[in-house]
């Protein structure tokens, strides 16, 4: 229910507070976690647990049932650690808990943020400041854990995570579109399509062709319409429309795709002059595998 009048909240600084500890021992200057459960426990590299600060005593509750306990803990300040293998350009960089007296600043697996590094003492010993640790950035986050709700209106339910989504976007294929081509001369070799340029910024890949013809080849006829030495399309005899939809044909970054060497090429069965192509092509981002 909403308030109607004042309310005397309770209010506190929040730098020491307490919590329930699990059925273990904690040192007092000891990194301490929450585990999954949402008791206190000594700081590891263990799934689930998060960093909450430094503890204040030291607590035993081995021999009891969690909760039976409580510990003091500090949520802020700056404190001496050992460290695994740190360096003094790791200053002002993410720290990793790797145990109860000891960080890092590479992720030892689990990736549960202590603080910052804010003064190199050694290789092996530093100041750490665990704020940042006890309420860490959204950068500290796994991408891979944050997940889209979509409903399946615009990618399959399966495909739920922002890399995903992200990889799903990156795949689609764009389609180039040369409408209306006119004026090659049909004598059984190849001619460039020439035309304004159509450039992307990035290595691509052509995966699907289609073309129609204002006039079909003829009786007898073939028309060829390549990419460099790789043909996508065939269209033959009375047909005035052909498609390639299996290709993979790898595109330069900043590679003109029609006029320039190697882009594409019309090649038809002598006769005269051809009239009128209209030609898609669908390209998706070479992701270099």
């Amino acid at each position: 229910m909403a308030l109607t009048k004042d309310r005397a909240t309770a209010y506190r600084e929040g730098i020491e507070i307490e919590y329930p500890v699990a059925a273990v021992k904690i040192y007092a200057g000891s990194m301490v976690c929450i585990n999954a459960a949402g008791y206190a426990a000594p700081a590891a590299d263990t799934v689930n647990f998060k960093f909450v600060g430094v503890a204040l005593e030291q607590v035993d509750n081995s021999t009891g049932q969690a909760g039976d306990k409580t510990i003091r803990v500090r949520r802020s300040g700056v404190f001496e650690f050992k460290a695994s293998s740190i360096a003094q350009s790791d200053v002002g960089k993410q720290m990793y808990v790797v145990n109860d007296e000891t960080f890092d600043e590479s992720n030892p697996g689990q990736g549960i943020l202590c603080g910052i590094l804010t003064k190199f003492i050694s290789a092996t010993r530093g100041w750490l400041d665990i704020g940042s640790g006890v309420k860490p950035t959204l950068a500290a986050a796994s991408a891979d854990a944050l997940t889209v709700s979509d409903g399946g209106d615009f990618f399959p339910a399966a495909t739920d995570t922002v890399p995903e989504q992200i990889q799903a976007l990156a795949g689609d294929l764009i389609p180039i579109t040369i409408p209306r081509y006119t004026g090659w001369v049909k004598d059984g070799t190849d001619k460039q399509l020439v035309g304004p340029k159509v450039e992307l910024n990035y290595p691509c890949r052509i995966k699907r062709g289609y073309a129609n013809l204002g006039t079909a080849p003829g009786a007898d006829k073939t028309l060829l319409i390549k990419f460099g030495a790789d043909t996508m399309i065939t269209i033959a005899g009375t047909d005035t429309q052909g498609e390639g939809e299996s290709l993979d044909i790898a595109v330069a970054a900043n590679a003109d795709l029609l006029s320039a060497a190697g882009g594409v090429l019309l090649n038809e069965t002598a006769a005269g002059a051809a009239a009128n192509l209209d030609l898609v092509l669908m390209v998706a981002r070479d992701d270099g595998v």
